[in-house]
């Protein structure tokens, strides 16, 4: 279920600023908000809601890794920085009362 775009932007700078601390890096809000963008089309896309963290990452790389502005040969997006941000979005929809259910 898409968020609220009010709630999916407060979302995305809470992760980006909870990732930037724990990386010691800074991770801008953009980057979140596009994982979160382009995380929904892949679940409507596949019609799995439940998708694992892993599986999703790597569908994201491949997306991403198309995309000429998203600095994925740098290694500033990684499949590991993907997989983080969605952690870090599974906190942020439980605090925000619509926790989801992804298989492990």
């Amino acid at each position: 279920m898409p968020l609220d775009p009010k709630l999916a932007g407060e979302g995305a700078d809470w992760i980006a600023e909870m990732l930037s601390d724990e990386l010691e890096s800074f991770i801008p809000a953009e980057l979140c908000d596009l994982v979160m963008e382009a995380e929904q089309k892949v679940r409507e896309d596949t019609g799995d809601q439940r998708m694992p963290h892993d599986e999703m990452a790597k569908r994201l790389m491949v997306i991403f890794e198309a995309d000429p502005d998203i600095p994925t040969q740098q290694g500033a997006v990684s499949e590991y920085l993907v997989r983080e941000i969605l952690n870090w979005e599974d906190e942020f929809l439980t605090m925000a009362g619509a926790p989801r259910n992804v298989r492990r």
